[in-house]
């Protein structure tokens, strides 16, 4: 009796001590206890979870342990459990692959009410994808089960196998046609598939032939070169001749362009492979600056079809001056590239250069001068207007700022901020993005830029596509640093934050694929470069991160490209993406030639957009420093080869 008793008091004890506990527990105290019990739930070991619960009940983080629970026992949990948790938690990152492997599960159990319950096609899994295809298959859907079948077949890559069910049921239909099956060749082959484009031709009949030549010929298109072996006249045929002359004008354009006349007499070239050969052979040559890439992209897409091709056959007519016929071809692109601001832009000023006297030029410069961006500032400049930068933030209700910042995802991320967790904070901010409305964004990026986050805040406000708070987009962050080191290095301070902004939006972590690093995005043998060059101290590669070491680093880096280009901000941004090699490449033939001429040019998409960018931003920033800053000084308009 008396040990009994006493374990009553003990029990009674213990329970007062949890319960003062719980309410006495600090943010410190909790974070404690929560790094307890995800590293036991790690291990299989719920008792700290369980003990903690109470006092972290009010815990943002504390859902990552619920997960962490449920996740280790889901085959066995019931459904009821499973949503409960969804609709409590159905907010948190990886909450997809808990409704993966449920769905899965469902779906071998034949248990279809709650699957179709929660099936959504943007949880963009393939695997249950083909699970609910075969539930339309298995429910009366037929015709709809047969089109997701199709769908899921028409890829150049392999499927999950849970796809075989429903490819067999479709097969046995009579669904999958010796047409299907080439298309899904074809697509495998463009893809460099090879493995699934020889399944595939094995499972040919009529085409098996075609099918493996195909194969080879995307593998080594320089067979194309003996022309009798591919001398029949079929549509298949010209779908291996398309394909291979397109991989060969990759390797060499000269030969792709030397077999197509020859092969386009003989062999009938579906319109998409018109196109497509447009596209390959002619942008291939355009982007060397060749003049018979104008033949090529206007036979093979006479139509427009192609925005790219249309595009590269504006600027080759502007590489080259013809005014006219860029100024006919701009009146014509179809309406979505003609009512961008490149194009309006491109439109006034080659009829301005064709016809030096016309007044509608002056007219079309007009409203697009009142436009924020590299073509609205050109167009200013062409007026000699002044820019416009149109600076509006958003009012945004109290409300509105509240709802976010009480938000469990926004109180999640900011606790993973706080805790110095800034991939897994950054990782909750990107994915409650998605349940908000514009205003909610916006101020989900007011409330990123309040703490200085600055990265998430110009993410966020770019996907609310609220373009004009230019404080949020354009902050101001490490001033001192970067005015400092640009004056240092002879640099224009705006031209420095703006490489900066453009580099890493700000984002000090910051690593690329191919390992640049921070924010000026430092390669590391750079960084190792420029230190031993400019005296500057470097212990080790990673140091580069350090954002003061950074942009020490990167001003002194950026100076000297910048001297390579005798001063010229176009060249070196251009050069600070791209390399020095390439752009001196860019600048063959190119004398006398107009700086939004070359930049518009520029064969490499990125750095194209790249430069443009950085110059737009040199403009914003020299406001926001008041040091205002034109778009090009005078001696960067015109440049020679270098």
């Amino acid at each position: 009796m008396r040990r009994s008793l006493l374990s009553v008091f003990s029990c009674l004890l213990l329970c007062t001590f949890s319960l003062s506990h719980a309410q006495a527990a600090s943010l410190a105290q909790q974070r404690q206890m929560y790094d307890q019990a995800k590293s036991a739930l790690a291990k299989g070991d719920k008792a700290p979870y369980l003990r903690y619960a109470d006092a972290l009940r009010d815990y943002p983080l504390t859902p990552y342990l619920a997960y962490d629970e449920l996740t280790a026992r889901l085959k066995w949990a019931s459904n009821d459990e499973i949503e409960k948790f969804l609709a409590e938690h159905g907010d948190l990152p990886q909450a997809g692959w808990m409704k993966l492997r449920w769905l899965r599960w469902l779906a071998e159990r034949g248990d279809w009410k709650p699957f179709i319950n929660h099936y959504d096609p943007k949880l963009n899994f393939t695997e249950l994808d083909c699970l609910y295809g075969q539930y339309q298959l298995g429910h009366g859907m037929v015709a709809e089960g047969y089109a997701t079948a199709e769908k899921l077949w028409l890829v150049g890559k392999s499927q999950p196998n849970a796809c075989d069910p429903l490819f067999e049921r479709w097969a046995a239909a009579g669904q999958l046609t010796e047409e299907k099956r080439w298309k899904r060749l074809k697509l495998a082959a463009e893809a460099r598939n090879y493995g699934l484009a020889t399944f595939m031709s094995k499972s040919l009949t009529t085409l098996k032939a075609r099918g493996e030549l195909m194969i080879e010929v995307a593998q080594k298109p320089t067979l194309l070169s003996n022309t009798a072996r591919f001398s029949t006249a079929d549509k298949a045929m010209g779908d291996v001749v398309g394909l291979g002359l397109r991989r060969l004008a990759r390797q060499d354009p000269e030969q792709a362009l030397s077999l197509l006349d020859g092969y386009a007499r003989k062999l009938s070239f579906s319109t998409e492979e018109k196109v497509a050969i447009a596209r390959e052979i002619g942008l291939s040559l355009a982007k060397r600056f060749d003049l018979r890439a104008l033949q090529v992209m206007a036979q093979y897409d006479p139509e427009l079809r192609d925005n790219t091709v249309s595009e590269w056959r504006a600027r080759l007519l502007l590489r080259h001056g013809r005014w006219d016929e860029a100024y006919q071809l701009t009146s014509r692109l179809p309406a979505e590239l003609a009512n961008t601001n490149r194009w309006r832009y491109w439109q006034a000023r080659s009829l301005q250069l064709a016809q030096p006297h016309s007044k509608q030029a002056l007219a079309l410069y007009q409203p697009l001068a009142k436009e924020r961006d590299f073509y609205g500032f050109l167009a200013a400049d062409r007026i000699e207007a002044p820019y416009s930068l149109n600076n509006k933030p958003l009012t945004l209700a109290p409300k509105v700022m509240q709802k976010v910042r009480n938000t469990a995802g926004i109180r999640r991320a900011i606790e993973f901020h706080d805790r110095g967790q800034i991939v897994d904070g950054r990782r909750e901010w990107y994915h409650v993005s998605r349940l908000f409305s514009r205003d909610e964004m916006v101020a989900q990026a007011k409330l990123a830029y309040d703490m200085q986050w600055y990265f998430p805040a110009i993410r966020t406000i770019s996907q609310a596509q609220y373009w004009d708070d230019l404080d949020i987009r354009f902050p101001m962050a490490y001033r001192s640093n970067l005015t400092q080191q640009a004056k240092l290095r002879g640099l224009h301070s705006s031209w420095v934050f703006a490489i900066t902004r453009q580099e890493s939006a700000f984002m000090s972590d910051a690593r690329s694929g191919v390992g640049a690093m921070g924010l000026m995005q430092l390669m590391p043998a750079t960084a190792k470069e420029t230190a031993r060059k400019f005296g500057i101290p470097l212990s080790a590669p990673q140091q580069a991160l350090d954002p003061d070491k950074n942009i020490q680093l990167g001003a002194a880096y950026l100076s000297q490209v910048h001297g390579q280009f005798n001063g010229n901000r176009v060249l070196a941004s251009a050069a600070y993406n791209a390399g020095p090699g390439r752009v001196r490449q860019w600048l063959k033939g190119a004398n006398h030639l107009a700086f939004d001429v070359w930049v518009e040019n520029i064969p490499f998409d990125e750095t194209r957009q790249y430069v443009q960018n950085v110059l737009s931003y040199s403009v914003i920033y020299g406001q926001k420093l008041n040091a205002p800053q034109p778009l090009v000084d005078w001696h960067e308009r015109f440049f020679d080869d270098q």
